[in-house]
């Protein structure tokens, strides 16, 4: 929901016609889908084979495409102004956090910015996850330096039945 309420502000509007947006672990896609019907120029990255034939046909009819595969081994010479980060940060374990920072330092455009739905901001850490508790200074420590946090503030549309918080987060390059 905070996605689409930003979209729909022209808060997330791409910067120029063809700008490319990754959104690794991208699950069921709705996020990409989303961000694709904006504009948004989308490569979508997911493990999960099931998801693929239909969200690819979807995204691919958008200007956009699927990929099958480990977002942390995926290569490619594209650079994208905008990484969009909802639930695989959270889901990975904190320990591959710093192959997450690796992957958006190598796709990111200069001057990009990644946005997130930061989540579970307030869930304890002892109870461990996924989701792993997540927060503003855990996604700006695992892209090391050279970004700065733009935007850190709750969510004003949460998800239905998410127990813990939800936070906007935007950080720049």
């Amino acid at each position: 929901p905070e996605l689409a309420r930003r979209l729909a502000l022209g808060e997330l509007a791409p910067p120029r016609r063809g700008a490319r947006a990754l959104v690794p672990g991208c699950g069921r896609g709705h996020d990409a889908l989303a961000l694709a019907r904006a504009g948004w120029c989308v490569t979508a990255i997911d493990l999960a084979p099931e998801v693929r034939s239909g969200l690819a046909r979807k995204l691919a009819a958008l200007g956009g495409e699927f990929v099958t595969g480990d977002a942390f081994a995926w290569r490619t010479r594209r650079r994208f102004a905008l990484v969009y980060e909802h639930t695989f940060f959270c889901a990975i374990d904190p320990l591959l956090r710093p192959e997450w920072g690796k992957l958006v330092r190598r796709v990111l455009a200069r001057g990009g910015r990644v946005c997130a739905i930061a989540f579970p901001t307030n869930k304890p850490r002892a109870q461990g996850g996924p989701p792993h508790r997540m927060d503003a200074s855990a996604l700006r420590a695992a892209l090391g330096p050279g970004f700065r946090i733009a935007a850190n503030t709750p969510a004003r549309a949460r998800t239905p039945g998410r127990e813990w918080m939800e936070r906007w987060v935007e950080l720049r390059r």
